[in-house]
């Protein structure tokens, strides 16, 4: 059994690209979303059922999945307002914010275990959504959810 340990904090991390899929895997150029609390991946198959009246029982038939990256992270300025420097890939010169208020198309990378040779990642597409950035006395740092509602399948990788 092979544990993925994500301890080292360097190990769970989120690219995005507005450019393309290949982008997303290059550092320098995307948008790495950095303080994450937590990140899930959903792929959440549908499901429609039905009745008949020759059955005692339920039918199931699969429809579509739905997919979905949703995370909490502590919001960091240039994350979430953008470089503001032109030239820079639109989701890095964005941030989270404008690409979310734009409802540009991003593409974006899960990395499970590091960006390292032999990683295994997430990527798909999507749009940013579900901005919700909060403070209060308790927890004085502005933490905000996000969501990538994505734009057909997830595939799985490995860095190479």
């Amino acid at each position: 059994m092979a544990v993925i340990n994500v301890s080292a904090g360097s190990e769970a991390v989120l690219h995005l690209s507005a450019t393309s899929a290949a982008e997303a895997n290059v550092a320098a150029n995307a948008l790495v979303v950095p303080q994450m609390q937590d990140i899930t991946i959903n792929n959440t198959v549908g499901v429609f059922r039905f009745k008949t009246l020759d059955n005692t029982a339920e039918s199931a038939v699969t429809i579509p999945a739905t997919n979905q990256i949703a995370l909490n992270c502590v919001v960091d300025e240039t994350a979430f307002f953008g470089t503001g420097t032109g030239g820079d890939d639109d989701a890095k010169e964005n941030g989270l914010f404008g690409v979310a208020k734009n409802k540009t198309l991003v593409y974006f990378n899960v990395y499970l275990n590091g960006t390292d040779s032999t990683s295994r990642f997430i990527s798909g597409s999507g749009y940013v959504a579900g901005l919700a950035p909060t403070v209060n006395m308790d927890s004085p740092v502005w933490v905000t959810p996000c969501t990538i509602e994505v734009d057909g399948d997830l595939t799985e990788h490995t860095v190479p």
